[in-house]
C-alpha cells in the first residue's frame, strides 16, 4: 500500500461509502488538495480500513465509495488516562501521544489544583487527527470533565488504577506489578501535583507508582503512564 494515501476518520458510512466529516472539508481539499477520483484510506471502528475513491465533492460535504477492505477491526488492548486539564498546549500534546501511544479512554479531570477547562470536542478531533496519522483503527472515548474526588470515589471497575504521585517513599515503577487479565489506568495531577487531601485519597483508592527519579511535567507523566501500559500488557 503507497504511504502517501492519506487516512481519513469516516464514522458515518454504510456497506458501500464513507461519508467524510464536514469538518475535515477545509483540510482534504485545501491542505491535501484532493480531487474527485483521489484515493484515500478511509477507516472506523465498524468496516475497518478500505482504499476508498473519492466520487463527488460538494459543498459540504465529500462521498467516498469503498474499494477495497486493507485492514479489518481489531480491538486495541484497553488502557486508561484520567488527567487533571492544564495548559491547552499542554492537554493537546498529552492527548496526541497518549492516542498515538494506545489509550482507549480518557477521562478530564478538576482538582484543587486545576485552574484550566478544555473543550472536549476539540480535544476529540485531536485525537482522530493522531489516530489517523499513527495507524490506529479505533478513536479513544474522551469523557467529559469529572471532579478528581468524585471520579476516585467511582472508579471504572474494568481498571487496575495506579496513580503518579510525586515524591512518594513506597511507590514502585509500573514494571513491578503483574496487571496479566487487568487493563491499566493511570491518574496524572495538574500543574503542582496534587494536594495532601487528594493524595490520601489516591493511596487508599490506588496505588502509587514512580515514573522518574526527577519531577516530571503533566503531559510528560502521562505519556510515561501509557509507554509502561504498553509494556504491562505485553
Amino acid at each position: 500500500m503507497p504511504r502517501h494515501i492519506p487516512r481519513i476518520y469516516c464514522s458515518d458510512c454504510n456497506s458501500e461509502c464513507f461519508v467524510v466529516p464536514e469538518y475535515q472539508l477545509n483540510h482534504m481539499l485545501n491542505v491535501l488538495r484532493m480531487r474527485e477520483g483521489s484515493q484515500i484510506l478511509g477507516f472506523n471502528e465498524t468496516y475497518g480500513e478500505w482504499l476508498c475513491e473519492i466520487t463527488r465533492i460538494r459543498k459540504s460535504s465529500i462521498e467516498i465509495r469503498m474499494i477495497y477492505q486493507t485492514r479489518k477491526f481489531v480491538r486495541a488492548p484497553k488502557s486508561a488516562l484520567g488527567i487533571c486539564q492544564i495548559k491547552p498546549d499542554n492537554m493537546k500534546c498529552a492527548i496526541e501521544k497518549c492516542t498515538e501511544l494506545g489509550v482507549t479512554d480518557f477521562y478530564l479531570l478538576k482538582s484543587e489544583y486545576t485552574n484550566y477547562t478544555n473543550d472536549v470536542n476539540k480535544l476529540r478531533r485531536i485525537a482522530i487527527l493522531a489516530s489517523e496519522q499513527s495507524e490506529r483503527l479505533d478513536i479513544p472515548n474522551i469523557r467529559a470533565e469529572r471532579h478528581l474526588n468524585e471520579f476516585i470515589n467511582n472508579l471504572p471497575a474494568d481498571y487496575t488504577w495506579f496513580s503518579a504521585i510525586e515524591r512518594t517513599e513506597d511507590a514502585r515503577y509500573p514494571l513491578d506489578f503483574d496487571v496479566v487479565g487487568h487493563s491499566p489506568g493511570f491518574i496524572v495531577g495538574a500543574e503542582g501535583g496534587f494536594s495532601d487531601t487528594e493524595k490520601l485519597l489516591l493511596n487508599q483508592n490506588t496505588t502509587a507508582i514512580r515514573l522518574s527519579r526527577n519531577i516530571l511535567r503533566s503531559e510528560t507523566a502521562a505519556i510515561a503512564c501509557i509507554a509502561f501500559a504498553g509494556m504491562m500488557t505485553k
